[in-house]
């Protein structure tokens, strides 16, 4: 049989070359010419297209846009790159099927007009009418993820337009002969309350992301600087370290922390090797970094109650915990655990699959001593993010008045907006599908990278709940179920370009000091495409937020 297999190649072989040696000696010479100045051509202009795409300006700009350090080099080469693709025309024009912008550039000429010609009881009529987050759909992700710099002019303009308004409300004096004082002072005071009261609500949502957990830290900085940070932040395992720092701290602390945090943290000399780090990382989910940082948390915290952080900070810290028992709450803040020690909760939060020992909530009794909390279920226990996802969903599920932590968020604090942080680098080809831009001017296209993101996510999130991810793959891309694709979400998802050496960074042993920022800037990097939708969506909220709380505290 091999020898007839043999034959039958030689033979092949051979008819082969004589085929060959047909064409070569009769084909016409200039059939040759013809030929051969084809693929010259051809090889001239791939070349050519070559060059010029790995030297385009967009190309060039694109990539220094990638190793941007600050956000004002950031800044200036966006501006660069919209210029060159002509983005600055497309916002300047504000024609879009993307929001009524007739809707739009009619109350902005109302607003300005009504405040120019000093009409208090006008500019407030017209507010009230219409201070909704998306008025007109100026908040559709589809008209940020063009520009690298914002979205369109007149949107923008509304924006500012309406702050204004609000100022000049607030700077408005009591005209003469119609009010007293204290009743034109309280209508200021009602209307700050019922237009905060429309507006709603946003949380920051910091998501567990062990392995990656410190991008929070990041984002936190991103949001800080601009004033874009909400006041109501809630966490889980890693999320809820980071928020309870920034939850326990008044405003200067909060700046040298997220400004000088390497030097707050012990040397590495004085740091041990916190047993095996592949352990650590493989089975528990936490480099020595995120180690590091959750002992220096836990020694600024020291036996701080939800409410005493809250009387220091002005901000509502929610830690969400995953217990066993599906009666005790999944969400602790000032309200529903006031007196409860925030490290204990942050504890529960990480679970004692994560800690390796068993972890209960503590309270402060009024003479300052702890206590555990008496539970009603002794065996209740508390679990992490990931092993409630395998073990503990069931068990909640099987409660029918089991309500999503979440949800709870929102009837208490009348949260309406969620701006999510997800501390998984390599989502980010799954998530915030909408707000990713791509330099193709084909629709086509678009859709075809939307498709394939969809698919994939899809395909993730099936094998992780057939359990049939590794655990190690699970810690990277998995993670508790959250609010995330619906409109009223900006999903935040860093996003590492080396990957290799992004993986090693989390086995390194006594390099906190260099990977801890590195961390700290990739969080960062990954809010400042998002200031321009964050500015349409927080801006008239935080503003309300400042008017509501002077006037109440003044009066």
């Amino acid at each position: 049989m091999a020898k007839k297999n043999a034959s039958f190649i030689d033979s092949s072989a051979v008819l082969l070359m004589d085929l060959t040696s047909i064409i070569i000696n009769h084909t016409p010479l200039f059939a040759w010419k013809i030929a051969f100045l084809i693929v010259d051509v051809v090889n001239f202009w791939f070349t050519k297209i070559l060059a010029i795409i790995r030297h385009s300006p967009s190309r060039r700009l694109r990539k220094q846009l990638e190793e941007c350090r600050s956000f004002g080099q950031y800044e200036e080469t966006a501006t660069e790159l919209d210029r060159y693709n002509k983005y600055d025309v497309w916002r300047q024009n504000f024609t879009s099927k993307r929001y009524d912008y007739k809707l739009i550039h009619e109350r902005l000429l109302e607003l300005r007009q009504s405040r120019l010609d000093n009409d208090y009881q006008r500019v407030i009529s017209l507010l009230r009418s219409g201070l909704l987050r998306n008025f007109g759909g100026i908040s559709s992700k589809r008209l940020y993820n063009k520009s690298h710099v914002g979205t369109k002019i007149l949107i923008e303009e509304y924006i500012s337009e309406v702050l204004e308004c609000l100022r000049f409300i607030s700077d408005a004096k009591c005209p003469d002969g119609s009010l007293d004082v204290v009743t034109f002072y309280q209508e200021k005071l009602n209307f700050f309350h019922d237009a905060k009261q429309t507006m709603g609500t946003t949380a920051l949502i910091l998501q567990g992301g062990t392995l990656f957990g410190l991008c929070h830290l990041g984002v936190i900085k991103a949001l800080h600087s601009r004033d874009l940070l909400p006041n109501v932040i809630a966490g889980s395992s890693i999320g809820a370290v980071v928020g309870a720092l920034v939850c326990s701290l008044n405003p200067s602390q909060l700046e040298i922390n997220l400004n000088n945090l390497i030097s707050l943290l012990p040397p590495p000399s004085a740091v041990d090797a916190r047993g095996n780090v592949i352990e650590n990382v493989l089975q528990r989910g936490f480099s020595q970094d995120i180690l590091v940082f959750i002992d220096y948390v836990g020694r600024q915290l020291g036996d701080m109650t939800f409410e005493e952080a809250h009387l220091k900070s002005n901000r509502v810290l929610n830690v969400v915990v995953y217990p066993t028992d599906a009666s005790f709450p999944t969400l602790l803040n000032y309200l529903s655990g006031p007196n409860v020690t925030i490290i204990s909760a942050v504890r529960c939060s990480l679970g004692y699959n994560a800690l390796n020992e068993n972890v209960q909530p503590m309270v402060k009794t009024v003479d300052g001593r702890l206590e555990p909390l008496h539970l009603a279920n002794g065996n209740c226990q508390f679990m992490s993010p990931y092993f409630a996802r395998t073990l503990g969903d069931q068990t909640l599920k099987r409660d029918a008045e089991f309500v999503s932590p979440y949800t709870r968020l929102t009837e208490l604090f009348n949260v309406n907006h969620f701006v999510v942080s997800l501390a998984r680098p390599y989502l980010a080809p799954l998530i915030g599908i909408d707000m990713r831009r791509t330099e193709s001017r084909w629709p086509f296209v678009k859709k075809i990278d939307r498709l394939i993101s969809l698919e994939f996510r899809y395909r993730v999130e099936m094998l992780d709940r057939l359990g049939l991810l590794l655990s190690f793959l699970r810690w990277a891309l998995s993670d508790e179920t959250a609010p995330l694709y619906a409109g009223n979400q900006i999903p935040i998802v860093p996003e590492m370009r080396t990957l290799f050496k992004d993986f090693k960074r989390i086995f390194d042993v006594n390099k906190y000091t260099a990977n801890i920022p590195y961390w700290i800037r990739v969080g960062e990097r990954s809010v400042w495409p998002l200031y321009p939708l964050l500015q349409t969506r927080c801006a008239i909220e935080f503003t309300l937020d400042d008017y509501y709380n002077m006037y109440r505290r003044s009066g």
